[in-house]
């Protein structure tokens, strides 16, 4: 017996939650979307809407329902050699050595919103090489699906989001205008535009879900830079304000938040016939005929191994062993510079420009595309209490700092691709967490490409920042040996064959005809430096397109 039916149950509040979500309701189908987390109020739960927000920045959380962890370790392979250009916290006094990599650090939202959330709005269009790496350079995996197959849904999420960007970027494919202006770029990324233009390179504006100019209701982009902690404004495109309440307005949508989902039960045909979850203390059971996960890369694999039955002793959708490989973290690294004026660097969206000149690796080199940016907000210098606490001096020495150099402190950074690789996995732990599930073991490196690679983002990234011609470098930081991944993926890759992939390229998993994932652990790719939330929302959408069509 069901405590609650519908025709669609989705699992995960998140970017391709909300979407699939908000796609089948307007269509005429009833969904139960079930998330782990609570809602959030950005009128009282964000930081920065409090006078000591500075104090304030644990506003999610990343635990079982009972507080408990969920991801117990990280377990990799030592680094046989040290590599000092690539070590993490690398400072001009001082390199920190380290014989594993280690510092676990995924950034995970358990809430009504998901990851976008704590997004910095980042609205990217993966560039159309990106989906044949393989067959085009030689490099990671190629998509089942291309670029066409994708540009009507980016198109469609765009609107939903109210996007705000400049069309005629060079670097991406040729395309008409957003639904709002591009913000107009900050002090700090105009400052950085004139180092780039000594090396010939375009600084251009990034394309955001943080609206221009009111959208939907909703006010625009106030610039106050905390997109990370949550915007205090309502402001951002977060699913939560943007997706699910249109979805809600159709009347054919139930949401429970605060319900973790233990199980899914499968029937004698190979589908999923019921869903095992805990809300308000209690165990409950619901019933569709058809399943959603949007769980995220961790979460998703997770409750697919832990599904077992008869049909799936493994784990379901893990027959060839596929659920939980080909994890891809982000490749990323941070150069500390202070500007030689003053930038407010604390002012405007916090990514509001990005450099795609090497968006493109050059054939035959062996090494894979990345993106660079600016950012004022990265490495802790935003409000004047972060500041304080990093400048030196006591009294009016200290006084005088703070006079001086406050507003001047940008993070240059740059960010690729993770290169898929089946053995860095996700497993099953022998350990449960307080709801019975079991946590999750990391097991990932980074292989020769994902070095050479880096090494390459770290060399330009130098360049950009000696023509800025700053004060001076304060620090270089990269993920080479500290994970501190925003952008998980792979883990449920897409594919044609079920022997080297998990779902079809319509999200569907193979051999189960009723269960479909619409998050970023289908990605075979991570767009060679460009975000992955605008790419995993029009798949959701494609994926909806599919499950209509199939009813």
């Amino acid at each position: 017996m069901s405590d609650f039916t519908a025709d669609v149950i989705v699992i995960g509040a998140g970017a391709g939650g909300a979407f699939v979500v908000a796609a089948l309701a307007e269509a005429g189908m009833s969904v139960l979307l079930i998330e782990r987390g609570p809602w959030f109020d950005y009128k009282k739960d964000f930081p920065m809407r409090h006078a000591n927000w500075e104090r304030r920045h644990r506003a999610f959380h990343s635990s079982s329902s009972s507080g408990e962890p969920t991801i117990e370790h990280t377990k990799g392979p030592p680094i046989q050699e040290i590599d000092f250009d690539l070590c993490s916290r690398k400072r001009l006094d001082n390199i920190e050595k380290h014989d594993h990599r280690s510092g676990f650090g995924y950034r995970r939202v358990h809430g009504v919103g998901g990851s976008t959330l704590h997004y910095q709005g980042e609205a990217h269009r993966f560039p159309a090489h990106a989906f044949r790496s393989q067959t085009q350079l030689g490099i990671g995996i190629d998509w089942p699906l291309d670029y066409a197959d994708l540009e009507p849904y980016y198109a469609k999420a765009e609107q939903w989001l109210g996007v705000a960007g400049e069309p005629g970027n060079p670097f991406k494919p040729a395309r008409g205008l957003f639904p709002t202006p591009a913000h107009a770029l900050s002090t700090k990324s105009q400052w950085v535009r004139q180092g780039a233009k000594r090396l010939g390179w375009s600084l251009l504006p990034n394309t955001l879900a943080l609206p221009s100019r009111s959208y939907d209701g909703r006010s625009p982009c106030q610039h106050s830079g905390g997109c990370v902690l949550g915007c205090p404004f309502g402001a951002k495109s977060s699913v939560d304000l943007a997706i699910i309440p249109r979805a809600q307005k159709t009347g054919r949508v139930q949401v429970l938040d605060k319900t973790r989902v233990l199980k899914l039960e499968c029937a004698k045909d190979g589908g999923i016939s019921s869903v095992i979850f805990l809300h308000k203390g209690e165990q409950k059971r619901a019933t569709a005929s058809r399943y959603v996960l949007a769980g995220g890369a961790i979460e998703t694999p997770r409750l697919l191994l832990a599904s077992q039955c008869g049909q799936y002793p493994d784990g379901i959708g893990n027959g060839y062993d596929r659920v939980g490989r080909n994890l891809m973290e982000t490749i990323f690294t941070i150069l500390t510079v202070e500007a030689d004026m003053r930038v407010q660097a604390w002012k405007g969206p916090p990514i509001d420009s990005r450099l795609w000149d090497f968006n493109r690796p050059v054939e035959g080199t062996g090494l894979n595309g990345f993106v660079l940016g600016v950012s004022g907000t990265m490495t802790g210098y935003h409000g004047p209490l972060s500041y304080a606490r990093h400048i030196g001096g006591m009294g009016s020495k200290h006084k005088n700092a703070m006079r001086d150099r406050f507003g001047r402190i940008i993070n240059l950074f740059g960010i690729a691709d993770h290169a898929p690789h089946e053995d860095n996995r996700i497993r099953l732990s022998d350990k449960l967490d307080d709801d019975g599930i079991p946590k999750v073991t990391v097991e990932s490196d980074y292989w020769e490409l994902d070095r050479r690679t880096l090494r390459s983002m770290i060399h330009r990234l130098t360049e950009l920042g000696n023509a800025c011609e700053p004060r001076q470098v304060m620090g270089l930081y990269s993920t080479y040996s500290n994970i501190s991944a925003t952008h998980i993926a792979g883990t449920c890759m897409m594919g044609v064959k079920p022997e080297s992939s998990v779902t079809t390229p319509f999200g569907q998993v193979h051999g189960v005809p009723n269960l479909f994932i619409t998050d970023a652990s289908v990605l075979p790719g991570q767009g060679m430096g460009d975000s992955p939330s605008l790419t995993i929302q029009a798949l959701a959408l494609r994926t909806a397109d599919y499950i209509l069509r199939q009813k």
